[in-house]
């Protein structure tokens, strides 16, 4: 199996695409399909995933963790064939104290496949992103 893959985005621009690792590449399509809302992708609307709704209820902050958890892992595992045994943790939320809401942090582990080493990464979501529309919800 060839190891060069192709960085993200891809650039149209005349200039050869450049290359990049395994890591690299799993990483950045997870990023772009947990801030793409789905439906937005005109040519597949199943990718991306489900996006908070600015007017939910931050009452219900655990039901929201858990729902944003499972729109992320099936999305991951429907659209990053790379990955197994995909699992997402949300953390944050309400501070201990009652005094204000933590933001929310993505935790995705997970396997590659071709290579079995372990993969992880951690997006925190930024202020913005109940106010904010695709794209740039991820810090």
């Amino acid at each position: 199996m060839d190891n060069t893959y192709l960085d993200l985005p891809l650039r149209f621009d005349g200039s050869k695409f450049k290359n990049t690792s395994l890591s690299d590449s799993i990483t950045k399509l997870v990023s772009i399909i947990i801030s793409t809302p789905k439906g937005s992708v005109f040519c597949d609307r199943e990718f991306g995933t489900d996006q908070l709704d600015p007017d939910e209820a931050l009452v219900e902050m655990e039901t929201l963790k858990e729902d944003l958890a499972k729109t992320i892992k099936s999305a991951l595992e429907r659209s990053e064939p790379r990955l197994g045994k995909i699992s997402v943790k949300i953390q944050g939320g309400m501070k201990p104290d009652k005094t204000g809401i933590l933001p929310l942090k993505i935790i995705i582990g997970a396997t590659e496949i071709s290579t079995g080493k372990a993969f992880k990464l951690e997006k925190t979501l930024t202020e913005d992103y109940y106010r904010t529309p695709f794209p740039g919800r991820m810090g």
